[in-house]
């Protein structure tokens, strides 16, 4: 593609702008937002908690699928047709929702929208190695990885001016997702002569000949990349359940209004920005410092919200502490995936986040029947301790970049 001297596509605005556009439509927007709406999809469609909790899980079945085939059609084509259809793909499925007049187009397209960071997340790892010097890497990584924090603030205004018109909402982020499309459209790379400019491109473009399922057999000889994969799935399983629930939660338990409801989820998002910090703290600490502390701090977060009684100050402490750390986390395993997977990034990133949302499918339906069984409390207590297991699988060698 033909671009003017004027419009530098790999300038810093340009390369952050667009990626943060797109992760904040297909993550911040298309996936987590969800969780927002809850009480007000339960009222409008009537349906229980485990049906909520199904709908949630089919929203994390389609990123599963979309993030297997992501990474194969990066190594056929290139990182653009994944992003852009991905960027399509979160407009379409938003539409749906924003269209939605019955269960079945709801769960339609909360899955299709829930496709979207699949197939758009994973090849930015491919995208920033071919645009960006090495050692603005990690931190150009990080900041657009946190574009899933601008999605999650931006959905609290809109939901508060759709009031309870909450579909005008979801027609609003829809919009969003096409303007995003339309700038990676212009910026990500579509041709794989167009790859970075170091010694190691001999040893990248070898990965790609190399038959995917014979990289992943070599790869998981490796005890840090076990440690990886199972540390990815122990924390989609537990995160997810904050994302699905935790609006559900403080409503069931009549602990804030519906405006302050919409508040706490901004605040989340608001916070996450935080996690824009993640290459800067690698850098200077090391991944696994950084990944212990964080852990302990988002278990906690979990573990507040079920002890906060009417305490606005602790409600608002969890969401604080759970956005921050959840982008912080996303962002660490992010750099990790690349630093074990160097001559293939997009699919040691694609398998990573693959396993993230794996764990992220199961949780919301395990946590939906629990809640039905016991109480949404009990499920987030369980939640809070078993993420502590994460501090058990960290790095067997310290990561300082990407």
């Amino acid at each position: 593609m033909y671009f003017p001297v004027a419009f530098k596509r790999n300038s810093a605005f340009n390369v952050v702008g667009a990626g943060l556009l797109i992760v904040a439509s297909t993550f911040g927007l298309s996936r987590y937002t969800y969780g927002l709406f809850v009480p007000a999809i339960r009222h409008d469609f009537n349906l229980d908690q485990a049906t909520v909790g199904a709908i949630g899980s089919a929203s994390y079945l389609g990123y599963l699928v979309a993030t297997l085939a992501s990474p194969l059609l990066v190594r056929r084509f290139s990182p653009r047709l994944p992003i852009i259809v991905g960027g399509m793909t979160a407009t379409l499925g938003m539409l749906l929702v924003g269209l939605a007049g019955n269960p079945l187009w709801l769960a339609l397209g909360v899955t299709l929208a829930g496709c979207s960071p699949g197939l758009a997340y994973p090849p930015l790892s491919d995208a920033i190695k071919q645009l960006c010097h090495a050692d603005k890497q990690s931190r150009y990584y990080a900041i657009i990885n946190s574009g899933t924090s601008f999605g999650v603030m931006v959905s609290g205004p809109l939901a508060l001016f759709a009031g309870p018109r909450w579909q005008l909402a979801w027609l609003c982020f829809a919009f969003i997702a096409l303007m995003a499309t339309l700038w990676n459209v212009l910026i990500m790379p579509g041709e794989r002569r167009e790859t970075a400019n170091d010694d190691a491109d001999s040893v990248i473009l070898s990965a790609y000949q190399e038959p995917i399922l014979a990289l992943l057999r070599r790869k998981l000889k490796n005890a840090s990349v076990r440690r990886l994969l199972l540390g990815a799935l122990l924390f989609g399983l537990v995160t997810s359940v904050y994302w699905t629930f935790s609006v559900e939660l403080i409503a069931g338990e009549n602990r804030l209004s519906a405006t302050d409801r919409v508040i706490f989820w901004m605040v989340v998002g608001i916070a996450g920005v935080a996690g824009g910090l993640a290459g800067e703290l690698v850098t200077r600490f090391g991944l696994v410092k950084v990944l212990k502390w964080a852990t302990l701090a988002i278990a906690t977060s979990m573990a507040i919200l079920t002890i906060a009684s009417d305490g606005l100050l602790m409600i608002t402490l969890s969401a604080v502490v759970f956005g921050a750390t959840f982008i912080l986390i996303t962002a660490l395993y992010g750099i990790w995936s690349v630093s074990c997977f160097p001559e293939a990034p997009s699919t040691g990133f694609g398998l990573t986040f693959f396993l993230i949302s794996a764990g992220q499918l199961i949780s919301p339906t395990l946590a939906g029947v629990g809640a039905e069984l016991w109480q949404m409390t009990g499920v987030f207590q369980v939640t809070a301790v078993c993420c502590l297991g994460i501090i058990l699988l960290l790095p067997t060698q310290d990561v300082w970049r990407m």
